[in-house]
């Protein structure tokens, strides 16, 4: 990882990763890519900030490895880099007029806010330009390529936006998962289109979304390998029940959840060796597990042993 980083600093003018040669088999500097229609996935602008966003992302994780491996000097080094890299980003690619990144596309606007490059007093601004333009101007389609599903659904999970996830799930035209169905797939094709390859794995990574959307079922990235699993299901509007279930080294955590009149059921499985969080939405105050009442505070851990149980809550407006 060190030598690859070498070699994206190679590359590197004035601070940002700028393109890096072709090979005799193709061009590997790539943004998004498979795009739908009238997204251009090789606008200069959008494959640099998705590149550079990349590279900051890079760099958190090794400020990371290094603390965990007890070198604090190349964390720190790691650190500073990152924190450089980010505001670069931030002063090249964001207008302040329109309130977005460089081309304005899905994946530019959502890969500032998942990297940690947009400062928090602007994230609620970009996420409305994100909304606004996904609405009107893409129809309320998925307007990514597989690069960019796996940063929206990433983006979204964190940020509970599973109405407007589901939203762009449920069309059935140009471009989408239901349109490939509707035109016959069977698997994902490689292209929104049925371009080319009709049983490609190119995006699946929506199938992330379900599990820890929905299912609620998350890796805590403090305790590797499910140690630790946050459970926090999402509920988009028009959606009643899930079953969903993660195998993980420890065992199979499964969450089933209903809604009746309000109010959100769940069974909820940690196997042993695991432990869980419970993470609920903001309105959440009081809530029963195993028929005890209980109250839920943001701040407080929730943290639950291994074991089977039974959590009931009411559902509010703000999922």
């Amino acid at each position: 990882m060190q030598q690859w980083l070498g070699y994206v600093q190679e590359h590197t003018v004035d601070g940002l990763l700028q393109r890096w040669p072709d090979t005799n088999y193709r061009w590997w500097y790539l943004g998004d890519w498979a795009t739908p229609d009238g997204v251009d996935q090789n606008d200069k602008s959008s494959v640099d900030i998705v590149n550079n966003c990349f590279i900051s992302v890079c760099y958190a994780t090794m400020e990371k490895i290094a603390a965990y491996l007890g070198k604090s000097d190349d964390s720190a080094v790691y650190a500073e880099k990152k924190e450089q890299l980010r505001k670069l980003i931030q002063d090249r690619f964001f207008d302040s007029h329109l309130n977005s990144y460089a081309s304005g596309s899905q994946i530019d606007l959502i890969y500032p806010m998942l990297a940690h490059v947009t400062p928090e007093s602007l994230i609620p601004a970009v996420t409305q330009t994100l909304f606004t333009m996904t609405e009107q101007e893409k129809d309320g389609h998925l307007a990514t390529g597989l690069v960019g599903i796996t940063i929206l659904t990433e983006w979204a999970i964190l940020n509970r936006s599973a109405d407007w996830v589901y939203g762009m799930l449920k069309k059935k035209t140009y471009p989408g998962y239901l349109y490939m169905i509707e035109n016959g797939a069977t698997a994902t094709w490689e292209h929104w289109n049925g371009r080319r390859s009709r049983i490609h794995n190119c995006f699946n990574g929506i199938g992330t979304w379900f599990y820890q959307a929905i299912g609620g079922i998350r890796p805590d990235e403090d305790y590797p390998g499910y140690r630790r699993v946050i459970i926090a299901p999402q509920v988009p509007d028009g959606i009643e029940w899930a079953k969903v279930s993660k195998k993980t080294p420890f065992g199979t955590v499964a969450v089933d959840w209903e809604v009746k009149e309000g109010m959100l059921f769940m069974n909820l499985t940690i196997p042993p060796g695991s432990t869980g969080l419970l993470e609920f939405p903001e309105n959440v105050g009081k809530y029963t597990m195993n028929g005890k009442q209980r109250r839920y505070k943001q701040t407080s851990s929730n943290e639950i042993s291994s074991g089977a149980y039974q959590i009931v809550y009411h559902l509010g407006k703000n999922q």
